[in-house]
């Protein structure tokens, strides 16, 4: 419920910006349409897109699917097993305790 407010106020705050700025005589439509707009829209874009090629894209690749291996498929397959009343994993197997000889 909380982030739906957020969401909303957020939306009522861009609802009012373009009133004022529609007040002001300011055509948003014209405004993105400018081509030195869409220049700075383009260069930017390029930019972006060359830094997530170049950089980004394989440790994000990396931690996603680390992400997904490490947590979601196994909260996935473990909320299934609750939903239909079987055992989770730890439950089933639980990892084992090291075990060490000597003298503490």
């Amino acid at each position: 419920m909380k982030s739906n407010r957020g969401l909303i106020r957020f939306l009522i705050l861009i609802f009012i910006a373009l009133i004022v700025l529609g007040y002001y005589g300011i055509s948003v439509r014209q405004v993105v349409q400018k081509p030195t707009t869409q220049d700075n829209i383009n260069y930017v874009w390029t930019g972006a897109v060359s830094v997530w090629d170049d950089y980004l894209k394989v440790p994000a690749s990396y931690l996603w699917n680390l992400f997904l291996n490490l947590i979601w498929v196994p909260a996935i397959i473990n909320l299934e097993a609750i939903k239909n009343g079987q055992p989770m994993d730890l439950q089933e197997s639980p990892p084992a305790l090291p075990y060490t000889s000597g003298n503490y």
